[in-house]
């Protein structure tokens, strides 16, 4: 018989090491959304399943839209959020703040 967890249960156990520390921190909360070109500030809520999570991002600089991420793809620290091989980023502070000097 074999022992090797599945991909289903590897996600299980990153899903339990993650998803309460994620949605205790950021939930609710402003940050920069950062892709490419683009920053702004939003508010995030997150939303999570077996798969990973779905942030929906809500800004008055921005229409309102939904990024995502894997469990094992996602990683954060105290004040950042990020995906793995995706490339947006939110932060608690602005990560470029020269961009809106003037």
């Amino acid at each position: 018989m074999d022992k090797t967890p599945s991909g289903n249960d590897k996600l299980k156990d990153i899903r339990e090491q993650k998803e309460q520390p994620l949605l205790d921190a950021f939930q609710g909360s402003k940050m920069w959304f950062h892709e490419k070109y683009l920053l702004f500030e939003t508010t995030v809520k997150i939303e999570t399943d077996e798969w990973g999570a779905r942030i929906i991002l809500s800004s008055i600089a921005h229409p309102t839209f939904t990024i995502s991420g894997r469990w094992d793809m996602i990683y954060f620290g105290p004040d950042y959020i990020g995906c793995s091989m995706v490339g947006w980023s939110l932060y608690s502070e602005c990560p470029y703040p020269e961009w809106f000097e003037e």
